[in-house]
């Protein structure tokens, strides 16, 4: 016959106390039986069996540090998954500041910054260089004259003797074009887009 849910709740609690009280061996217990479970609650919210598993270790290890000091009025049940479901929160916020941080970073390269970035090696130059030459005539010569002469739409269309409106035209349709060919370079199409 099952033991009824508040009977083990108590005997849990109880198990606690002798753990807090220095019975190592009541860690294996609660390891045992709750590691698996917590895992896979932790994998619900993460979405990674690595990172799950190992903010759940994390977890144990900290419950075997700081055990003199922790206070559990619920269940142990009810304690380690609401422990564990705060320290996913926690886990997930510091993923979403740093992935935030980072492209704001990206965001706040300056031209200097790009130019020496070390993404532009042989290979991917010549694969450039052959999306660049494939641009319909007159889109590529606009382009050109605007990505590596610096020349302004202004200065573009009185030298090519077209209105501004053509110039914007051109260098947009270039931007698709050389987005389309090299989508897998987002850093290259940050640094063209900003012109």
């Amino acid at each position: 016959m099952a033991i009824p849910e508040p009977n083990i709740n108590l005997k849990e609690k109880q198990l606690f106390l002798d753990f807090k009280e220095g019975d190592r061996a009541v860690f294996d217990y609660f390891f045992d039986k709750y590691y698996q479970g917590l895992c896979v609650y932790a994998y619900r919210m993460l979405k990674s069996n690595s990172e799950a598993e190992d903010l759940v270790q994390d977890f144990f290890v900290r419950i075997l540090e700081t055990r003199k000091t922790i206070s559990i009025e619920t269940s142990v049940k009810s304690y380690f998954i609401r422990s564990v479901h705060n320290r996913c929160l926690d886990h997930l916020a510091h993923q979403k500041v740093r992935i935030n941080h980072e492209q704001f970073r990206l965001k706040m390269m300056s031209e200097e910054d790009l130019q020496q970035y070390p993404l532009l090696d042989s290979e991917l130059t010549k694969q450039i260089e052959r999306a660049i030459q494939n641009l319909p005539d007159g889109i590529r010569e606009t382009f050109m004259l605007n990505r590596f002469e610096s020349l302004s739409y202004l200065q573009i269309a009185k030298l090519e003797n077209v209105s501004v409106k053509t110039v914007e035209y051109r260098i947009s349709k270039a931007l698709t074009i050389l987005r389309k060919d090299l989508g897998d370079y987002l850093l290259f199409l940050l640094f063209v887009s900003r012109f």
